[in-house]
């Protein structure tokens, strides 16, 4: 620019004298500053954790968790600086499930009322379906709403009752429980769940069921972004007929989710830290 036009030009338009442009080309260029490096090491730390799903306010709010004190506003300015966005997940497209010509549709009891004080009150399970290189992967879930906590993830090659059973006594396992008397246990209106086996598998095992309105996933909000999270942040590196490795690989993520992933809403602790916290007074 400086061969196009002359300095004196330059410094006229931009409204700047001279003697004021010489004077900023002769000081030295500094770097970035103690406190910079200091906080961009931080911001990469927990944004490499999260995979590259943290933006700069649940970025801003784990560190504060963690003792280190930083505006989002400045974790956002050093992520631009350092070309560190979040990956924006896509949002679910929403169909309307198939039910059971006779089968067994419940209230919403649970009703959008996702708070509770107090673990295995309230669990909330779901199904999704995940295809690649011409394969598919049906992965069952439950959700503890206490603290967003993923007890029990598991898959199968068809979406059959089967796979919601395993799911369900795996979450058993990982509480230590020999019954669900007085679990509230959400569902969709999905075909597995209206069938006569979870209806006999409710009265069996003593939980209440509750099922969200027809094609309506705002009723089962919870277990739904956990599955976008799921989708965004796992990792599809062989085709989806090797069970065996995806089985490793979703209980590498279940552990990651409950053990490393803090969440907003839990004061940004993660599930496990949560559940510990609460049980904490009363041991």
């Amino acid at each position: 620019m400086r061969k196009e036009y002359s300095v004196e030009r330059l410094c006229k338009t931009l409204g700047v004298s001279k003697s004021g442009y010489y004077d900023y080309m002769k000081r030295p260029q500094q770097g970035p500053s103690e406190r910079d490096l200091r906080d961009i090491k931080a911001i990469k730390r927990t944004y490499n954790k999260s995979k590259g799903t943290y933006g700069c306010k649940h970025i801003a709010g784990e560190l504060k968790e963690r003792g280190h004190i930083i505006n989002h506003k400045r974790v956002a300015r050093l992520m631009h600086e350092l070309n560190l966005a979040s990956k924006i997940r896509k949002a679910r497209i929403t169909r309307e499930t198939r039910t059971n010509l006779v089968g067994h549709v419940y209230p919403n009891i649970l009703n959008r009322n996702f708070d509770v004080d107090s673990p295995n009150l309230k669990w909330v399970m779901d199904l999704t379906e995940i295809k690649a290189e011409g394969a598919k992967l049906f992965i069952s879930a439950i959700v503890d709403l206490f603290n967003r906590e993923l007890i029990a993830l598991a898959v199968g090659s068809r979406p059959i009752y089967e796979l919601v059973e395993a799911t369900i006594h795996m979450a058993m396992n990982e509480r230590d429980l020999q019954s669900m008397k007085g679990i509230l246990f959400h569902t969709d209106q999905g075909s597995v769940f209206t069938s006569l086996q979870h209806h006999k598998k409710s009265k069996e095992l003593g939980f209440t069921p509750s099922m969200s309105r027809k094609a309506n996933c705002w009723d089962n909000a919870v277990i739904e972004s956990i599955f976008s999270h799921f989708k965004t942040e796992f990792d599809f590196h062989y085709p989806l007929n090797n069970y065996a490795q995806a089985k490793i690989d979703l209980l590498a993520f279940r552990n990651y989710f409950n053990d490393e992933r803090s969440q907003k809403r839990l004061g940004y602790k993660t599930p496990k830290a949560f559940l510990e916290a609460h049980l904490l007074p009363q041991s």
